[in-house]
């Protein structure tokens, strides 16, 4: 198949791609060790040799032009920081790997968001206003009832929207305590 000028050989996203640039394996493995080597301007003889194919991976997995542009961005930022650790000798193929993992990860992502209007659903979801004078006084009560460690879990997940394992990797407790404090918490 060919699109764009390039050839594309697809068998369940194993590639085998020939660019017209004329970069080679070989050529593209040479221009890495350089980079690992500290020759940051050979980023950019990577990212021409490599882009169409890592945009059309990941827009095969997206099918959205600006998310795509995002994912392909996302990973020449998360390949450049991690390049020390690539010790392959097939640069493309690690680096369409990161690709796929980034995208599969961005649709796996949004297939669970929901989208609403707040405004129009305000009785399920409380009032839209911070200083809502009810809620202003359920705060003030749980601060003075609290001590203050519960009373930060609290927040924390209930109104600031942190899972309890996010909470309990910042006030580095483990899940169990965090999830014993914030329910016991609730009951007073």
């Amino acid at each position: 198949i060919q699109k764009n000028g390039l050839f594309i050989g697809k068998i369940r996203f194993s590639i085998v791609i020939y660019t017209e640039s004329g970069m080679t394996k070989d050529a593209l493995e040479r221009a890495v060790a350089r980079l690992k080597g500290g020759e940051r301007g050979q980023f950019d003889v990577i990212y021409d040799g490599t882009y169409k194919v890592v945009y059309f991976v990941v827009h095969a997995i997206v099918g959205q032009k600006e998310a795509t542009e995002d994912i392909v961005q996302d990973t020449y930022v998360t390949a450049l920081s991690r390049i020390d650790s690539y010790e392959s000798n097939n640069f493309l193929a690690w680096l369409t790997t990161i690709a796929k993992r980034i995208a599969l990860n961005s649709v796996k992502k949004k297939s669970r968001e929901v989208a609403t209007d707040f405004a129009e659903n305000e009785n399920l979801f409380g009032a839209t206003d911070p200083t809502d004078d009810e809620s202003a006084g359920l705060i003030a009560a749980a601060e003075k009832l609290l001590p203050p460690d519960d009373f930060e879990i609290v927040i924390m997940c209930a109104v600031a929207g942190f899972k309890r394992r996010e909470v309990a990797k910042i006030k580095e407790m483990p899940v169990s305590t965090v999830t014993h404090r914030y329910k016991t918490s609730l009951e007073k």
